[in-house]
C-alpha cells in the first residue's frame, strides 16, 4: 500500500539510512530507488547511485537555473510551447491559450499509467506529514523551477504578442500544496 511505502522511506530518513551508494537495490527496504527528496539528490548527485547525507537546495536551485530547457508536468502544453520556441524560435499556433480553438489543436500524449484519480484529500494527515518528510527538499526545488518557468513563459509571450500561460501557477488551486512553505 502507498501510505506503508511512504511511511517506511520517512522512518528510515529518520533513522539516517537513506544516504550512500545505492548498491543495485539491494540495501534499500524496498528495494528500489530512494524517493527522498529525489530531484534534489539529481540536481546535486555526482554519480546516479550516490545520495549525499546532506541536500544541498541552493546548488540544486542553482543548477536547475543553469539547465537550458524547465518544463513544469502541471502545465505540460506550454512547457512545450516554450520548448518548441526555443528550439525553433516560432510560437506553434496552439500555445495561444486565449483562443479555445487554437489551444485545442495540440496533440501531446498524456499518460496516467492506469492510475485512479486521487487527491490529497484520500490521504491521512499522517500520511501526508510523511510525504513532507521525504519531499521537503524538493518542495522547496519546485517552487524555484516554477517561477523560473513562470518568467521564461513571460518573455516568450512578450516576444510573440501571445497569450501561453493563462492562470498564475503559484495560485493555482492544484499546486497550492506543493507550493505551500513546508510548516516546521
Amino acid at each position: 500500500r502507498f501510505d506503508d511505502y511512504v511511511h517506511g522511506w520517512a522512518k528510515w530518513r529518520e533513522a539516517g539510512n537513506v544516504s550512500g551508494h545505492l548498491d543495485f537495490w539491494s540495501n534499500d527496504p524496498f528495494t528500489c530507488y530512494r524517493p527522498i527528496s529525489m530531484q534534489v539528490s539529481r540536481y546535486t548527485c555526482s554519480d546516479v547511485f550516490e545520495y549525499p547525507e546532506y541536500l544541498n537546495v541552493t546548488q540544486a536551485v542553482n543548477n536547475m537555473m543553469m539547465t537550458e530547457y524547465l518544463g513544469i508536468v502541471e502545465a505540460y502544453q506550454e512547457s512545450i510551447c516554450l520548448l518548441r520556441t526555443k528550439l525553433t524560435g516560432t510560437l506553434p499556433a496552439f500555445c495561444d491559450c486565449s483562443n479555445a480553438t487554437a489551444w485545442g489543436l495540440f496533440d501531446g500524449i498524456q499518460e496516467d499509467h492506469d492510475s485512479q484519480p486521487h487527491s490529497l484529500s484520500d490521504y491521512s494527515e499522517a500520511v501526508i506529514a510523511d510525504i513532507d518528510a521525504i519531499t521537503f527538499a524538493d518542495r522547496e526545488l519546485y517552487r524555484a523551477a516554477v517561477e523560473r518557468f513562470q518568467g521564461e513563459v513571460r518573455d516568450v509571450e512578450k516576444q510573440f504578442g501571445t497569450n501561453i500561460l493563462c492562470r498564475d501557477l503559484t495560485s493555482d488551486p492544484t499546486l497550492k500544496y506543493v507550493l505551500a512553505p513546508l510548516a516546521d
